[in-house]
């Protein structure tokens, strides 16, 4: 997480981005120094997924399209290809937040 922060200096939005990847690695680093909170992993990973929703139009239409590559080029020159990078930028980051949350409640 604190690699793809670090990718995303050069984004228009990217002090956003790397907010959001270097608060999912501080949960991490929590969890590996036995510190974790699991309420405020399970509320982060809820405000991303609420973002994540708004997201979903853009991914819908992606679909529609025939799903074409999103990794092909760095450059994206559809304007829906940054939105669906995003959204699964999203999902990762609500997954290992979901992750952290059940290890830490066993």
């Amino acid at each position: 997480m604190i690699g793809f922060g670090a990718v995303q200096f050069n984004d228009p939005d990217g002090l956003i981005w790397v907010g959001v990847y270097w608060l999912v690695a501080l949960v991490s680093i929590t969890a590996i120094f036995d510190r974790l909170n699991t309420i405020w992993s399970l509320r982060y990973a809820m405000v991303l997924l609420i973002w994540l929703l708004f997201y979903i139009p853009d991914v819908i239409y992606w679909l529609g399209e025939g799903a074409p590559s999103i990794s092909d080029s760095m450059k994206a020159e559809s304007p829906f290809i940054e939105l669906v990078r995003e959204f699964f930028g999203l999902v990762i980051c609500i997954g290992t937040l979901l992750f952290y949350y059940f290890k830490g409640r066993k």
